[in-house]
């Protein structure tokens, strides 16, 4: 798609945030932000706004980098299960809320196996028998989560500080990163509020931003990873192939016996 093009659906997207953020419009905002029509009332006002804003941004940024993603040459696989979770996780969640529960958690859960396993094995640098492990690791994380929901952060940690050491990903990519974990760090140590006060309760309200801010960034972190997984990691050993002893160069005359 022409940047030209990109570049208006993100304006107009921002200008509808924009436009909500001021008029204080907080079930409109939260609709614009998330993408998400589902809002329980417009608890927390004002209050709210900021985090919505910023939510809002990093939406935005996503869709940019969605619809200038380049070609798609290296680790496919791997690529497009990242972009498609992101997917899942904005765009396409309020379809896929009209869809059967059982089958949208296998598409999710599906998604999620992918990702574990084939993203440690991008770092090459790395002996097999390590990133098999990290692999475990999240496929633990996904299969005891939420009990063991923290194995997750574990595993998104390993992966940030892979990126981090590898030179393959951007500042913006580790940032995002760093704030997808945090956010769902912090949705894990937080306790969830009452279930009693959910009708139009600040404190629910304020959660729900929090899980909100979670997904996206989530979203953008795997969006970023995929568009700049294009090249071999600069931490990776050149291997120079030996030449066949076939293409030798032979000597003109044999040497005297």
């Amino acid at each position: 798609m022409s940047k030209s093009l990109v570049a208006a659906i993100v304006g107009i997207y921002g200008v509808l945030l924009a436009y909500f953020a001021i008029t204080g419009e907080v079930r409109a905002l939260h609709a614009v932000a998330t993408l998400n029509g589902w809002w329980d009332d417009d608890a927390g006002g004002w209050a709210l706004v900021p985090g919505l804003a910023v939510i809002g941004g990093f939406q935005a940024w996503l869709l940019w980098v969605v619809l200038r993603m380049p070609p798609l040459t290296v680790h496919r696989g791997l690529r497009q299960a990242l972009i498609a979770k992101a997917l899942c996780d904005t765009v396409l969640r309020t379809v896929l809320m009209e869809l059967p529960e059982l089958l949208v958690m296998l598409v999710y859960l599906l998604l999620i196996a992918v990702i574990t396993i084939l993203l440690p094995g991008v770092f090459a640098e790395w002996p097999v028998p390590a990133r098999n492990v990290v692999a475990a690791l999240g496929l633990i994380g996904l299969l005891m989560s939420p009990p063991l929901g923290v194995v997750l952060i574990v595993w998104w940690g390993l992966m940030l500080t892979l990126q981090f050491s590898d030179g393959r990903w951007s500042t913006a990519t580790l940032v995002a990163g760093l704030v997808a974990a945090g956010t769902h760090l912090a949705g894990l140590v937080v306790p969830m509020p009452p279930e009693l006060l959910v009708g139009g309760d600040p404190h629910w309200a304020a959660y729900e931003v929090l899980l909100d801010a979670s997904v996206v960034a989530d979203a953008l972190w795997m969006v970023l990873t995929a568009r700049e997984l294009t090249t071999l990691s600069p931490l990776e050993p050149v291997v120079t192939p030996h030449r066949s002893r076939s293409l030798a160069p032979r000597p003109a005359f044999r040497a005297a016996a």
